[in-house]
């Protein structure tokens, strides 16, 4: 079998049903060999930064590792920002780099670059490189296996392209591997023993949720927790985890109000499946005082929050411990009355510009939409407000936080879950560069509806800029007539400037079954955190 036949035959296998590419001379023969075989899709962007997010969306959306086939050179350099938003997002993903013949470097050779593999150190969680064939298959299992345990995240697997064509030996040699697996009981149930006894005086006792808890059977372990009166509180990436159709619900930890009050009032905080980085949580203003902190490594523990206990590994192992814990305890939360609480607020916010964008979305859209964000003024009050009634169906780049995202991720999220409706919130700044891959859409009849909310500047940018410097107009950007731009590739296209304008085109020109955009060029004045 030759190379190229392996890695076809590795992704059947896999249950690999989708691979993002933008082919190069070094892919073609692997190209020409998954184009072949049509139970694989091949989805071909316009640009590798795109095709990274994509991918992520992808992820994401699925939670499957997604599958990235980049040339050698500026393919691969391309991906760097993508690569580095799933390393610290926690996105698995399978970047096969179809190298040059590194014999050959220092000749002058097509994409020549020595080490590529040293660009990625700090942000993949293993590179391997494949130095002969016989090494070829294995280098790929242990890749995806390494991508797919936790702490989930990006792979790099560099092949020389002239293996594609070469035969595989049938003795293949296996490649060392030693990725970070669960804890076991001995862990667990020390820890367990630990909760328990600082439990038996809580009478007040908060669970905040990260992207961790972000799976079916964690998320039944958190209704069956809360069940018993504890509210539940989520960070931005666990926004989802559980219905906030749930009483026992109160939204991002970031939100002021009621939110901020439980906080203040809880007398222990389980904070499991998070991270809590310094820019999600201490800079938005949460403050956690007894602290127990839960999560699948102890990468982030301690960072930001000091921990009164905690616990590294098998998170859902904790929860189901932890559910039986509380079932055998009474306490103090008055969750009715806090609800009330809750939706006065809502009522007041009403009021404000973003929030009533974010409110008309909620009761326009299906309420299974998968959304997804990046970071402009519609996003930032999404994160905040929109409340998110099904797993994965909220995404939002919070590893590096780059604003090039939410149009490329969502055509990889609708690529992976097409039984559900697909919106992008895009700035009118970070949507322009994605636009390209409106031909991505088109091509592959992908149904996304985009929405741009266009300002003609980076807004949040100028706020601050005015706020700090005393300068105004300084971040004011020249824009092209977006639903002009939409319809030269034969998508359908409205313009709005006004909510009641906005209502109307969800109501009645959005069918999201194919390709839409919406240009909204409302006001959104400020940020949820300057309100």
């Amino acid at each position: 079998m030759q190379g190229k036949q392996v890695i076809r035959t590795f992704f059947q296998q896999a249950a690999v049903s989708h691979v993002f590419q933008l082919p190069g001379l070094h892919t073609l023969s692997l190209n020409a060999e998954l184009f072949s075989h049509q139970n694989i899709k091949t989805i071909t962007a316009r640009h590798e930064a795109n095709l990274a997010f994509m991918a992520d969306g992808y992820a994401r959306a699925s939670g499957k590792p997604a599958i990235i086939v980049v040339t050698p050179g500026p393919g691969l350099g391309n991906i760097v920002s993508g690569c580095m938003e799933a390393y610290f997002d926690d996105v698995p993903l399978l970047i096969v780099h179809i190298d040059t013949d590194r014999k050959d470097v220092g000749k002058g050779i097509l994409h020549e670059l020595e080490s590529p593999e040293d660009i990625f150190r700090h942000f993949v969680k293993a590179s391997f490189r494949v130095n002969e064939p016989s090494t070829l298959t294995a280098s790929l299992h242990d890749a995806l296996r390494t991508c797919s345990t936790p702490r989930r995240g990006p792979v790099l697997v560099s092949i020389p392209f002239g293996l594609l064509d070469k035969e595989v030996p049938g003795q293949l040699r296996m490649v060392k591997s030693t990725p970070a697996g669960p804890s076991g009981p001995d862990r667990v149930l020390p820890f367990l023993a630990n909760l328990e006894h600082i439990l038996e005086d809580k009478r007040r006792p908060v669970l905040l949720g990260g992207k961790a808890l972000m799976e079916p059977r964690t998320g039944v372990l958190v209704e069956k927790i809360c069940g018993r009166g504890l509210p539940f509180l989520t960070t931005t990436g666990g926004k989802g985890v559980t219905s906030d159709h749930n009483a026992f619900s109160f939204g991002n930890v970031m939100a002021k109000g009621v939110a901020r009050d439980i906080l203040a009032s809880a007398d222990v905080v389980i904070a499991a499946g998070t991270r809590l980085r310094d820019v999600d949580a201490k800079r938005r203003g949460v403050r956690i005082g007894n602290l127990v902190h839960i999560d699948v490594d102890d990468r982030w523990i301690g960072k930001n929050y000091r921990t009164a206990l905690h616990c590294s590994g098998d998170i859902q192992e904790v929860l189901k411990g932890l559910a039986r814990i509380v079932q055998k305890a009474r306490f103090d939360w008055d969750i009715e009355g806090l609800k009330r609480q809750r939706s006065l607020e809502m009522s007041g916010l009403r009021k404000e510009a973003g929030y009533a964008l974010v409110d008309l979305l909620r009761n326009t859209v299906p309420e299974d939409t998968i959304i997804v964000c990046d970071l402009n003024m519609p996003s930032y009050w999404a994160e905040y407000y929109l409340p998110v009634y099904a797993q994965r169906s909220f995404l939002m780049p919070r590893g590096i936080s780059p604003i090039f995202y939410s149009l490329a991720a969502a055509v990889g999220a609708k690529i992976s879950r097409p039984h559900l409706p697909c919106l992008a919130l895009c700035g009118d700044g970070g949507g322009l560069p994605q636009m390209s891959e409106l031909a991505t859409i088109v091509k592959y009849g992908i149904p996304v509806t985009i929405l741009v909310h266009n300002n003609n500047s980076f807004s949040i940018l100028e706020d601050a800029m005015r706020s700090r410097h005393n300068i105004d107009g300084s971040m004011d950007l020249v824009n092209p007539d977006f639903v002009k731009l939409a319809r030269a590739f034969g998508i359908r296209a409205r313009r709005t400037r006004t909510l009641r304008g906005l209502k109307d085109v969800f109501l009645h020109d959005v069918h999201w079954d194919e390709p839409f955009l919406v240009e909204f060029a409302g006001r959104v004045p400020f940020p949820p955190w300057n309100r």
